[in-house]
């Protein structure tokens, strides 16, 4: 489950600069860097918020959060609308610097951190990605399923009322999503009892989890809520889902979208329930799930070789273009490492 939710930093040219390093620099510090590895990650955010304003039309947006597993650390991603680069490998090399930056480059950053990747598409813009533990030494762990997520709360609350969380029994996997009904404290007390349900309770079928968590939300403003097991072994998804989370399966060849049924959980639950099985190729599929707070809209065809890319680049694509702006808002892209 992200133990925290994504701070959004907007930078719109060089005046708010200062500040959101100075906003940074203090997420970074309460995460307990401190030394060197403190002057690594100062460089890594001069790098990015420079970026921002000197390349960028009309600069862009940093979500950042400190992160508590698999191991202490930050997490940043840069999101801009333009120009783009035509060459984003060219400018990773190690030292290559324009417009009078720092001189580090976008290879620094990648140096730096424990885990990168970037994504830039000429016209469209670009995302950057860094995450950095505080001991440097410590790497991304590799699973056979790789979950990235993006949760940022809506406008002026401090809780998200989206939650996901995870479990893993050998090479069979339990992921749910929950988005509380409405925002705020309320909503995210709801989705809180669904993780303690679906952690205490697990149930053998997805109808049969949600279905225990109608019970225990009763007591609550309830949510709207999927549940999805994946079967690696067998190349299986077994699924159900009430209410309007999105749930599609992607690859270069194919956008399967998922059924849900009409609903609250913990209030209004269809008569007839039921599983919903789909065989997935772990060599190409991704199983994307967000919350309302984004349009489902999408076409991931429309970023070309985008699929390649690390999970939190896909989930920062889908914010960039399908973020509504008026909701919590919750992406979680589950990859099968090659």
């Amino acid at each position: 489950m992200v133990d925290h939710p994504h701070s959004k930093f907007i930078l719109p040219d060089r005046t708010y600069q200062g500040l959101v390093r100075s906003e940074l620099k203090k997420m970074v510090e309460a995460a307990g860097f401190t030394g060197h590895r403190l002057g690594e990650v100062e460089i890594v955010i001069a790098e990015i918020t420079s970026n921002l304003v000197k390349h960028a039309h009309k600069g862009g947006e940093i979500l950042a959060r400190p992160i508590t597993t698999p191991f202490p650390g930050v997490e940043f991603i840069s999101i801009d609308k333009g120009p783009g680069m035509s060459r984003p490998m060219k400018m990773m090399e190690d030292g290559l610097s324009t417009s009078n930056t720092l001189g580090q480059g976008l290879g620094a950053i990648r140096r730096l951190s424990s885990a990168f990747d970037l994504y830039s598409l000429p016209a469209w813009g670009t995302i950057l990605f860094s995450r950095l533990y505080r001991d440097k030494s410590q790497e991304s762990p590799k699973h056979l399923l790789e979950l990235s997520a993006i949760s940022v709360c809506k406008k002026n609350e401090i809780v998200c009322g989206d939650l996901w969380t995870s479990a893993i029994h050998g090479k069979k996997y339990r992921l749910m999503m929950i988005d509380g009904l409405g925002h705020g404290h309320s909503a995210h007390t709801a989705a809180r009892e669904a993780v303690t349900t679906f952690h205490d309770s697990p149930k053998v079928t997805p109808v049969e989890q949600l279905r225990a968590l109608h019970d225990r939300l009763k007591k609550t403003r309830g949510g709207v809520v999927t549940v999805a097991y994946i079967d690696e072994i067998n190349q299986q998804l077994k699924y159900s889902g009430v209410g309007n989370i999105t749930m599609k399966v992607v690859s270069p060849a194919r956008a399967h979208g998922c059924l849900s049924y009409n609903g609250i959980v913990g209030h209004i639950m269809p008569a007839v329930l039921n599983d919903h099985v789909l065989q997935i190729d772990r060599r190409a599929d991704i199983l994307i799930l967000h919350s309302d707070g984004l349009s489902g809209r999408w076409d991931l065809q429309k970023y070309p070789g985008i699929l390649q890319h690390h999970g939190m680049i896909i989930g920062a694509a889908l914010y960039k273009d399908f973020d509504r702006g008026n909701d919590d808002s919750t992406i979680l892209v589950a990859k099968f490492s090659k």
